[in-house]
């Protein structure tokens, strides 16, 4: 009974520091915000933050974590769907991706340049490189599928149409996040995605081929 209560304070714990800690990063920005600042905001003593999580990277992995947890999640659910046109999923994922950042704009514009680094795999501590392996993994599986399915040409690897997504995600998102230009994030990235879909449809690459002939 003991060990169950120590584990709920330790979940209740971590939650309180990831909330403190996405306040903290949103309103002063991460590199201004301390460990102790993240213990004050979270009520609770820097041993219990240290003990946690370690280090302010670890933080900031957490929440990244969590949101490539979103990520992956959507990428799983649109492999589940086994009856859409992949175009119509791929348009789905970048519109209620760009709605989640959207929702979140004040954290994501402090620390998303530090999220793309940690989820890039450039910094090896914590569950996000990971986590965003396995999520480009679903992606290049989506492709695949849609290639298999005579949707999408075959003239590029999966990999590369994947990574082309993933890239132009990532960039148009850490873009908007610093000048949104008062256009909505999700409509930006549907449109975004609509132009690489034209350039992938099979559709798209006979028209292409019967023009050059």
């Amino acid at each position: 009974m003991a060990g169950s209560k120590s584990r709920s304070y330790g979940a209740q714990s971590r939650e309180l520091i990831l909330q403190a800690a996405q306040a903290l990063f949103a309103e002063r920005g991460l590199h201004e915000t301390s460990m102790a600042d993240i213990a004050r905001a979270a009520g609770l003593s820097r041993a219990t933050v240290f003990n946690q999580f370690g280090s302010k990277a670890l933080v900031l992995d957490a929440i990244t974590a969590r949101s490539l947890n979103n990520y992956r999640d959507l990428l799983d659910r649109a492999l589940r769907d086994e009856t859409t046109a992949t175009a119509d999923l791929l348009r789905r994922l970048f519109r209620q991706m760009g709605r989640g950042l959207e929702a979140n704009r004040a954290i994501y514009r402090e620390v998303f340049g530090e999220i793309r680094k940690v989820s890039m795999g450039l910094d090896a501590e914590g569950e996000a490189p990971n986590l965003r392996r396995e999520a480009l993994a679903g992606l290049i599986r989506l492709m695949r599928r849609g290639q298999s399915r005579g949707e999408f040409t075959a003239e590029r690897p999966a990999e590369v149409l994947a990574t082309a997504f993933d890239s132009l995600l990532a960039g148009a998102a850490t873009h908007w996040l610093h000048n949104p230009q008062g256009v909505p994030l999700a409509e930006l990235l549907g449109d975004l995605a609509e132009v690489l879909l034209e350039g992938i449809s099979v559709s798209s690459a006979r028209l292409d081929d019967s023009s050059r002939n």
